[in-house]
């Protein structure tokens, strides 16, 4: 009998979803007491929330990569980076699927449309291959400008200027004094993500591209047995990202997440495999818990080095927050 992996896989997406939800809430009260001059109580900063902010952690590796300076300012956003393309080198693209927030969005909005349409839609390949474009050209813009135009020295003076150190705030205000136009575009990409499967993750998403890009590389590889195969084509369909596993010996393509809703969906056992360097073959439990594992305890290992913590003094975030209009990039 089959695991349900995809009750699982929603089970941890939805756990990890709300936890950083509870971080984001947690970080808001942390703002509080700062906009309040302290008259509210003072609740820990969760280091967590550094997680969103990906051009600082870029940034960040680049200097930790060419020098081994571990940014002090955000060092969480530097490892949970890390955590990131680990995870993406050693499990594909495992981190889209299982553990990104705006994944497990992007899943519910699919769901969301199937209830009101009774199918989502795709966009004809004319159109489908020019659009996926467009998040590699983003990559490749944030990957030239910071590696190849921004030397060591900027990125160290970006890292430590005002606007770097309450990034996490501007995020949070981003969110908290929503703009019309902001309102107006997310409203539009909730839309296009109800009618058009994993609209933001296919076509707009720099970060998934970068993974895809590595995740090439995994020597984690769904593979088919082309003997057992009754070519029924249950994993095309089970397949959101469109990726064609009837027709691929090991699925290499940029596109696979790592879901595994392939292998659940094949009625014929041996068909689907996973492997590891073509060669040693192991479940799908297995996976899940090397994920998890890997992601966690770089995190784990950053807390324990003691390079998660920022080191913005009570005294600095004061005048920092309490002056933050003044703050942009």
């Amino acid at each position: 009998m089959k695991t349900n992996l995809t009750l699982i896989r929603n089970i941890i997406q939805i756990a990890f979803a709300l936890f950083l939800l509870y971080l984001g809430v947690q970080f808001y009260f942390f703002v509080l007491h700062f906009e309040t001059g302290g008259s509210t109580p003072l609740v820990q900063r969760p280091p967590g929330v550094e997680g969103f902010l990906p051009i600082s952690a870029l940034m960040s590796f680049k200097l930790f990569v060419t020098t081994g300076f571990i940014d002090p300012i955000h060092p969480a956003a530097l490892f949970i980076f890390i955590a990131i393309l680990v995870t993406s080198f050693f499990f594909k693209k495992g981190f889209c699927s299982w553990l990104c927030p705006i994944g497990t969005i992007s899943e519910g909005c699919n769901r969301l449309g199937i209830m009101l349409f009774g199918r989502t839609f795709k966009i004809p390949k004319l159109l489908d291959y020019p659009l996926m474009s467009l998040k590699y050209l983003m990559l490749g813009f944030f990957v030239f400008v910071i590696f190849f135009q921004m030397n060591n020295f900027i990125i160290y003076a970006f890292l430590n200027g005002n606007y770097n150190k309450i990034a996490d705030v501007k995020m949070l205000y981003f969110f908290t004094n929503l703009s019309l136009t902001a309102a107006i575009v997310l409203s539009i990409l909730f839309l296009l993500s109800i009618l058009f499967q994993n609209f933001w993750c296919r076509y707009l998403c720099p970060y998934g591209a970068l993974l895809g890009v590595i995740s090439v590389f995994s020597p984690t590889k769904v593979t088919r047995n082309e003997s057992s195969c009754i070519n029924c084509g249950a994993c095309d369909r089970a397949c959101g990202n469109r990726v064609n596993v009837s027709s691929c010996q090991d699925v290499s393509s940029v596109e696979c997440t790592g879901c595994l809703s392939c292998i659940e969906a094949c009625p014929k056992e041996d068909a689907l495999k996973l492997k590891f360097i073509g060669i040693k073959a192991f479940s799908p439990k297995v996976y899940t818990v090397g994920l998890l594992i890997v992601f966690f305890g770089i995190i784990l290992f950053a807390k324990a080095t003691g390079n998660w913590e920022t080191n913005i003094t009570y005294e600095e975030y004061m005048w920092l927050i309490e002056h933050a209009d003044y703050f942009n990039h």
